[in-house]
């Protein structure tokens, strides 16, 4: 079954491609449109045919290349060329009307009349008003948006040298909430939450590509996508059921349009470094440090380092004389490291299209290399639409969009190698001056034992048919859309011994060899997803008079068939990375396998009422079933209303303030779901034992129930309220958008706090018992202005506020009814320390080294000046775990924004972004602010200790391993600001004068540069990247164990042909 299955994908799959190819055939063969010099589309040979020349210009006077030209009511047209020129043979000029449109531009309609020749000027349009919204299952004009939605096009997101898309939207929705974690290459995707987190769940957004929940977002190719469209309300996030209450990503891609043919080429060269590296402790630092760690902790004990010893790190350091073999100044950071590591990227598309045909091919590489050799990744993009006018109600398309890419790096995790980096001691060398590799912690032999590989092929099918219905009744249509998916994933994880490692020995001047006795070992396995998609939706737009109404009924069943198998082995005795090579004996092999089926059925409905373009009105909603969920359990509804009113349609503000274009409030309310904890969590899951036994010559495989069932568990339920207010003056030039939002998650997963007796083996079920609150506000502000013809500028700035509180977590009673340990009535992922009252100094103490009367009794060891100094919170006399309470803020920032500044002049136009963000804070870690704490290296920053000279210190009195427990304490003392200012990207292209590109007979050439995260203004600077606090693996990355982001410089080229 499954392998009949598998054929019958392969087959679809060759037959989708090869209608595919036929259609691009076809449509490169339709000579039904052309524009320009000597193109000339005849439509009867028996008729007298007239020549209609013209020019197309703005108000300015400059001409307009790329100008839609059509004739109305015909199949005959063209687009003018780069001079704005159009050449049209016509059957009977006197009666045509032509239409000319073009984006920015009103749609203007003109008779030809008796004339040959036709000079147009076309007026600039209010952009913003007549845009269409890709909306959920279907779009809408900006003006008749009762819902909350952001959009970035796609214009704004290429040329960005990031290696993932949601990168390339960061700081340019208000609303959107990013965090790049990791630059770690196969581990850098940012994270992504919409108006802040509502949940302790699953918070991610639900990715839609092209109409078809995909979650599939950071592999595509910036070059190929028309737009995305941020859903942030219940109105635009309600067609998603319950995959909707953490906001929608729709993305769509290009499509062919009508008009000649046209190529493009877009590509950078670039080279990359990180953005921030800790700087760690010198080796007189250090060597000073442990002198002074150690004397505090027992003052009578032997110094690690003798004065001369001291004296001659102070020398190598200050560079009076050179670091040897015996006396290194190692950097492991810079000698682990790569350094202006290329990236570059590459995109052909070709752009056809008649009244009849419609495609889009685009074909993209990308290759990004990482800080060691070992590391790269390399991804191939495929994109093509294309859209067929079958007959005069009937359309039909095919969308083949996918990639393969592969990700090498070594087989340490880029964390644990920045680990070893971090607290790789600077006495010792890396390599020692004859070549051998020195120490067993050396972070090179990290990136040299092995190597991991991931390559995944993903390829997304969709086929389409849609019907004009008008013969029912107008403004009625249908559609029928099916997609397959088929995705695989091999994963490679080759493991090497350690290389020869050498210690130096002074007594002998030799270098002692230590050789590694692991064993050659290889992990393999392969996934396979294929996902099945289908769509039925019936749609209706009318308008009678001064009433607008639609309706959508949308059909929608999915199914993710899933498999897997895997296999590992040991010992080897040849370094030859495959399977077959491995151990013989039973205990060297492992082999596992499996599969799964999963399935999901919604019925969408929306249903829209607009009076004179003035009062609006929406129901939608879904109907959404899933497997998780018990039997009689599986639906749910999630149903919205929004509702709109167009005040700048009012007389009052037409006839009084006619500066206004839209003035428009929203509100809206509704229900959306979020999927939360597993699959079958109503059933009786058993787990088998992987060993049996025999009883009396039989044998008997073991099996335990693995948790408790919870018959009634179910998902959560978000009810979302929205006020919006749009507004759009002075023909556009200004902007503004506002959101108040107010967001209450019921029904959250938690695990219940009764104690369970030892006798009773298995977890208690998860309960829908959580509830959570979330509010806050988007601003968006934006202002565009050609102002001559030479010179334009736009401004846009964003900014979000976003604040949780947990309202129920079935907390602890111990911490609950305690006002300064809660967690309920505070905000996710709230810290809990002790409040630090700077450093005891020796006036705090008698001289008998006691604490004076008054200053509560620091209970966790014994202090001594130099020490932290705590606050009594619960005020009786002592400090111990009771007196933690709220400190600072979480990592997840409350504040975000991002502020985008273009000009243009001549042929020069520049960008600048900053993206920023506020309320977030972070606790240093051990390695970083406590020297010594795990045996390794300090960072620079904590030389700055109390000494009694140095009484207004940063930190307090240093120690060695082990450390003080008083002042390693959670507290407030380590908390600093993750807040930072980013200058994510700065763009300048230069495109060459027209006069060039026509003597080469190109549309267009651009040049430019690009740079990605070049400057950064926090109060962590020589700590870490700020960013790297907000999410993921926080505890790791205050460490200091955590690849940067990186620096980007490229340089690139745009090329329309």
């Amino acid at each position: 079954m499954k392998n009949c299955m598998e054929r019958k994908g392969l087959s679809l799959f060759r037959n989708v491609f090869n209608v595919f190819l036929s259609l691009v055939i076809l449509g490169i063969s339709v000579p039904d449109v052309y524009a320009g010099d000597d193109q000339v589309s005849s439509h009867s040979a028996t008729q007298q045919i007239k020549t209609i020349k013209g020019v197309v210009k703005d108000k300015s006077g400059e001409p307009l290349p790329g100008v839609n030209v059509s004739v109305k009511g015909a199949t005959t047209g063209g687009i003018t060329d780069v001079n704005g020129e159009f050449v049209l043979n016509l059957s009977d000029p006197a009666r045509a009307i032509l239409v000319f449109s073009y984006v920015g531009f009103k749609t203007l309609e003109t008779k030809v009349g008796s004339g040959t020749t036709l000079n147009i000027v076309m007026d600039e349009d209010a952009e913003t008003l007549d845009e269409i919204v890709v909306i959920g299952y279907g779009t809408q004009k900006k003006t008749s948006l009762t819902a909350s939605v952001g959009v970035v096009k796609g214009t704004d997101m290429v040329a960005k040298p990031v290696s993932n898309l949601s990168s390339a939207m960061a700081g340019r929705v208000a609303g959107l909430i990013t965090a790049q974690t990791s630059g770690e290459i196969g581990n850098d995707e940012t994270s992504i939450n919409i108006r802040g987190v509502a949940t302790y769940g699953n918070a991610s957004p639900l990715i839609v590509v092209d109409g078809v929940p995909r979650n599939t977002l950071n592999k595509l190719d910036p070059n190929s996508i028309e737009s995305v469209t941020v859903l942030k309300d219940a109105a635009a996030v309600a067609p998603y059921g319950m995959a909707g209450a953490n906001g929608v990503i729709l993305v769509t891609t290009k499509r062919g349009k009508e008009g000649k043919v046209s190529l493009s080429y877009n590509g950078y060269v670039g080279f990359q470094n990180p953005t921030t590296l800790l700087k760690m402790m010198d080796s007189y630092q250090y060597v000073t440090a442990r002198n002074a760690a150690s004397y505090n902790q027992n003052p009578r004990a032997k110094l690690p380092y003798a004065e001369d010893v001291v004296e001659m790190y102070r020398q190598v350091c200050s560079g009076e004389i050179p670091a040897s073999d015996l006396y290194a100044n190692t950097n492991a950071y810079d000698e682990l490291r790569n350094k202006n590591n290329p990236i570059t990227s590459h995109n052909v598309s070709l752009t056809a299209g008649s009244d009849v045909i419609k495609a889009y091919v685009g074909l993209g590489y990308q290759y990004q290399a990482g800080m060691w050799s070992t590391s790269h990744s390399r991804r191939i993009n495929l994109t093509s639409n294309v859209d067929i006018k079958a007959t005069k109600t009937t359309t039909v398309g095919v969308a083949i969009n996918g990639w393969n890419e592969l990700i090498e790096r070594p087989s340490a995790t880029g964390k644990d190698i920045f680990g070893t980096a971090t607290q790789y001691l600077p006495i010792n060398k890396i390599f020692y001056s004859n070549g051998l590799r020195a120490n067993s912690r050396n972070s090179i032999i990290d990136t040299e034992s092995g190597k991991v590989s991931n390559d995944q092929t993903k390829i997304m099918l969709q086929a389409y048919l849609e019907q004009d219905l008008s013969f029912i009744t107008k403004g009625l249509s249908a559609k029928a859309i099916g997609n397959y998916d088929p995705t695989t994933v091999k994963d490679k994880d080759w493991h090497e011994p350690k290389p020869t490692y050498y210690t130096y020995n002074a007594k002998t001047d030799k270098y002692d060899a230590t050789v590694s006795s692991d064993k050659y070992s290889l992990g393999q396995s392969t996934k396979n997803w294929r996902e099945l998609t289908g769509q039925l939706m019936l749609n209706y737009n009318r308008t009678f008079g001064k009433h607008a109404v639609g309706a959508l009924a949308v059909w929608e069943a999915r199914k993710t068939l899933y498999d897997y198998l895997s296999a590992s082995r040991n010992n080897y005795n040849l370094a030859i990375d495959e399977i077959d090579f491995g151990g013989a004996n039973p205990e060297d092999k492992d082999n596992g396998g499996g599969s799964s089926r999963e399935t999901q059925m919604g019925y969408v409905f929306r249903g829209t009422y607009a009076y004179a373009g003035k009062y609006m009105i929406e129901l939608s909603g879904r109907y959404d079933g899933h497997y998780y969920f018990a039997p009689g359990k599986k639906y749910g509804f999630f149903p919205a209303v929004s509702a709109g009113w167009r005040l700048s349609e009012e007389k009052f503000i037409k006839d009084n303030i006619p500066f206004i274009d839209n003035l428009k409030l929203r509100f809206s309310y509704g229900e959306s779901g979020n999927l939360a904890g597993g699959a079958f969590q109503y059933s009786s899951a058993m787990g088998i034992y992987s060993n049996a036994w025999k009883v009396d010559g039989n044998t008997y495989q073991g099996a335990q129930e693995r948790i408790e069932p919870n018959l009634d568990i179910t998902w959560e339920k978000a009810r979302k309220a929205d006020i919006g207010l749009d507004l759009t003056m002075w023909n556009g030039l200004l902007d503004l958008e506002f959101d108040y939002f107010h967001e209450k998650r019921n029904n959250m997963l938690v695990t219940r706090g009764s104690l369970v007796p030892v006798e009773y083996a298995i977890p208690l079920a998860q309960v829908n018992a959580g509830i959570m609150k979330n509010q806050g506000i988007d601003l968006t502000l934006k202002s565009t202005k050609q102002i001559t013809r030479d010179f334009g500028y736009n401004v846009s700035f964003n900014f979000t506020y976003a604040k949780n509180k947990l309202i129920e977590t079935y907390e602890n009673p111990l911490t609950k009814d305690d006002p300064n340990r809660a967690r309920t009535g505070r905000p996710l992922w709230t810290r809990f320390g002790l409040k630090s009252d700077g450093l005891f100094q020796e006036g705090d103490f008698d001289e008998k080294g006691k604490l004076k009367e008054g200053i509560p009794n620091h209970t966790f060891s014994k202090v001594a000046p130099g020490d932290i100094r705590y606050v009594d919170v619960n005020g009786d006399g002592k400090i111990t775990a009771d007196d933690e309470t709220a400190i600072g803020y979480s990592m997840l920032p409350e504040i975000v924004y991002g502020l985008n500044l273009g000009v243009n002049w001549k042929g020069i136009d520049a960008s600048i972004l900053f993206q920023g963000t506020g309320h977030s804070d972070i606790i240093l870690g051990a390695d970083i602010v406590k020297p010594f704490a795990t045996g390794g290296n300090g960072a620079a920053i904590a030389m700055d200790w109390w000494t009694p000279e140095n009484t207004d210190a940063e930190f307090p009195r240093i120690f060695g391993a082990g450390g003080n427990l008083n002042n390693q304490q959670t507290s407030d003392f380590f908390l600093r600001s993750a807040s930072y200012l980013r200058l994510k990207n700065v763009e300048v292209g230069y495109t060459l004068p027209k006069s060039v590109v026509n003597f080469l007979k190109i549309q267009s050439i651009r040049i430019y540069f690009s740079g990605q995260n070049l400057l950064t203004f926090s109060g962590l600077k020589d700590l870490m990247d700020p960013e790297m606090s907000q999410a993921g693996d926080g505890d790791s990355n205050v460490r200091g164990w955590y690849v940067p982001q990186q620096k980007v410089f490229a340089f690139g080229l745009n090329v329309n042909f």
